[in-house]
């Protein structure tokens, strides 16, 4: 018998809800999600970037906890919820991947503070960040299925409420855990705050990092520290919206479990991109026109380059030489005086305070 808002269950207004609302936001949610992937996994570039790949395995993740959303309490066991049409089985197995996806995404919002550390205070390249990728995706990866296999093995999973999670199953006293609130604590919530206060010791580093930078910038000269102050801003500002869309899920969440976070991380995802678009110009479209311009950067890099050779073969007369050692000497004046701030301000072997700036690189990952 298939199930309709006729039945029962469903005359209650506040059930009917809990049944249809997480439907339409995990649909949102998504699809959210699949742009982020797709968006990753189509570009050569993108897959090759380990922020890219957090994203990606934040997205992935992020996924199935949408799509548990979306089905809500079609899963739950026929006649304990609004719409619901499912078995015990079915009830495990969502809550098994929404437990997992639960933790695994928040838990990669640590592997990505630990990436801006990393890169913006500590200034590491992309090769070095690259060998310890792994242990950024082992982290949260093995934290959501340690849970998750944790709750099947202690048959925690039971209708509850809107979606099947840790939940007493009075119905069935063989599932029903009467300390089911200590597993909530230790399995989610408790992990969740831990995540919370971590981000926000990492940003605080991040941030005072970044004013120390720009002070000492602000005593050169103002067309290069304006452009570096640009960066860095650019940069902490986008590290501070990624955590803050854990604020916005967790802490307004806890009580009734949190929300698909999808369309929050996918308007993060493209808001340099349009930010860069209303600055700059620069077509939403690019990385999909990249190859295309990058041949034809090729092609007109070669034609300069066979043109300058020729050009430099020419004779000088007496009036080219003098302007051109007159160019000449005026270029060197301003590469020195782009080398000396250069030299001033990193330091010895490109550093700042004692730490690589990659501000620059960071700024190109992140937009790509």
């Amino acid at each position: 018998m298939p199930v309709s808002l006729s039945d029962p269950k469903c005359q209650i207004t506040k059930l009917r809800l809990m049944a249809i609302t997480p439907k339409f936001t995990g649909i949102v949610s998504l699809i959210s999600s699949t742009f982020i992937i797709q968006h990753v996994l189509r570009d050569r570039r993108r897959r090759k970037l380990t922020y890219h790949r957090l994203l990606l395995g934040m997205s992935i993740s992020d996924f199935f906890g949408s799509l548990m959303c979306f089905l809500s309490t079609w899963p739950i066991p026929r006649g304990e919820a609004c719409l619901a049409a499912g078995t015990t089985a079915t009830c495990t197995a969502q809550g098994f991947f929404n437990q997992t996806a639960a933790l695994t995404t928040p838990t990669y919002n640590i592997s990505l503070a630990i990436y801006y550390i990393l890169v913006i205070v500590k200034g590491w390249k992309e090769d070095r960040v690259f060998k310890i990728e792994k242990y950024l995706h082992a982290l949260p990866i093995l934290a959501g299925l340690g849970t998750g296999f944790a709750g099947l093995g202690l048959k925690l999973y039971n209708g509850a409420g809107w979606i099947c999670w840790i939940a007493p199953a009075p119905n069935n006293p063989e599932r029903d855990n009467p300390n089911y609130g200590i597993f909530r604590l230790a399995f989610l919530y408790a992990d969740a705050w831990a995540i919370i206060i971590f981000l926000a010791i990492c940003m605080c580093i991040i941030y005072y990092h970044v004013l120390k930078q720009e002070r000492k910038l602000d005593r050169y000269r103002v067309s290069f520290a304006q452009k570096k102050r640009k960066q860095s801003k650019k940069i902490r500002n986008q590290a501070f919206l990624y955590v803050g869309c854990v604020y916005i899920t967790w802490i307004f969440g806890s009580g009734k479990r949190r929300q698909p976070s999808s369309l929050y991380y996918s308007s993060l995802y493209m808001f340099p991109r349009i930010l860069r678009y209303f600055e700059e110009g620069v077509p939403l479209t690019q990385s999909f026109e990249r190859r295309r311009s990058s041949f034809l950067s090729l092609v007109t890099s070669a034609r300069n380059s066979i043109s300058k050779r020729r050009s430099s073969q020419a004779p000088f007369g007496d009036g080219n030489v003098d302007n051109a050692e007159d160019g000449f000497a005026h270029e060197v004046d301003e590469n020195n005086m782009d080398n000396m701030i250069e030299e001033i301000t990193t330091g010895k072997e490109g550093k700042l305070d004692g730490e690589k700036d990659s501000i620059d690189e960071l700024e190109g990952i992140v937009e790509a």
